[in-house]
């Protein structure tokens, strides 16, 4: 059999949630990979192809109000889509008894840890590449401030709030199509933006869980200018962070970016995923950001 990519619709409540699945003739394994904001399903099947060509199945799906899942994108709906589809994932996988695994990035890590509490952990192992730990609007907020007064081109002169923004949001997301209407693949009549606005000040989407017994492997660059924001504080630092809530968790730096530039950082990463999943390694926790 060869390497067949699969799509379909599953139900989530009144929504209805656009998946894809890249299957292969003998898979060693199935992978959950949840997609990023304002990026679709073959975003994410494109970035972690490299899987499929390693044996295992690759499985991702579009939020709310991205591509062809219905409803509007808000926080907290990417946190109960996250569930519906991670659910939904697991029965096709016992269903075929494969091995379960998980990787997430970036934003898409935190409703996928708490997802995979919700469920009891049911993955064998799970990466996280350059996770965001927390939501964190007081780091975020002072980031923004100190870009913005770095950002003044003449001392006196001030640029617009919404160029502000704009220049801050190019600072940090440099791949991502960008305009006043949309973000990525996501537009804005399709988000609900006062409820997201909210939610950034008042979800705590990782508290209370703790993935007490899953292996995880925390990838991450030296160089990240999202996760400077949230390299912790005057009493934790950014593995302090990632251990609060994965205390099997183990770490991996690597030269580069948020999106793992240069090319031999995504090489590096790839390799530590591969030996990660097919082997029962302890890799020896290094040092990371913060």
């Amino acid at each position: 059999m060869k390497t067949v990519f699969e799509k379909g619709r599953h139900s989530a409540g009144k929504k209805s949630l656009e998946w894809a699945r890249v299957r292969n003739g003998s898979p060693q394994g199935f992978v959950f990979v949840p997609p990023l904001i304002g990026g679709n399903v073959s975003q994410q099947v494109i970035a972690f192809r490299w899987l499929v060509r390693q044996g295992y199945d690759l499985f991702s799906f579009n939020y709310s109000g991205h591509g062809g899942s219905s409803g509007k994108f808000s926080l907290g709906a990417s946190i109960g889509d996250t569930l519906h589809m991670l659910d939904h994932a697991l029965h096709l996988g016992r269903k075929e008894g494969l091995p379960f695994f998980g990787v997430a990035s970036c934003y898409s890590a935190i409703p996928l840890l708490h997802a995979t509490h919700r469920l009891e952990e049911p993955m064998k192992k799970l990466v996280l590449i350059n996770a965001i730990p927390k939501l964190g609007p007081k780091a975020v907020i002072t980031s923004f401030f100190s870009h913005y007064v770095k950002s003044l081109p003449v001392e006196g002169v001030f640029l617009g709030f919404s160029a502000a923004v704009g220049l801050y949001a190019d600072s940090l997301f440099p791949g991502v199509v960008k305009g006043k209407d949309f973000f990525g693949v996501l537009e804005r009549s399709r988000a609900r933006l006062l409820k997201m606005i909210s939610e950034f000040f008042t979800l705590n989407p990782l508290e209370g869980v703790r993935l007490a017994t899953t292996p995880v492997l925390c990838i991450h660059a030296r160089k990240d200018s999202i996760l400077e924001i949230y390299g912790g504080s005057a009493k934790t630092t950014y593995q302090d962070d990632i251990r609060r809530v994965c205390p099997k968790a183990c770490f991996k730096p690597v030269d580069g970016d948020h999106f793992l530039s240069p090319t031999p950082s995504k090489g590096e990463a790839m390799k530590s995923i591969t030996s990660f999943f097919r082997q029962n390694i302890r890799m020896r926790s290094q040092a990371g950001p913060g």
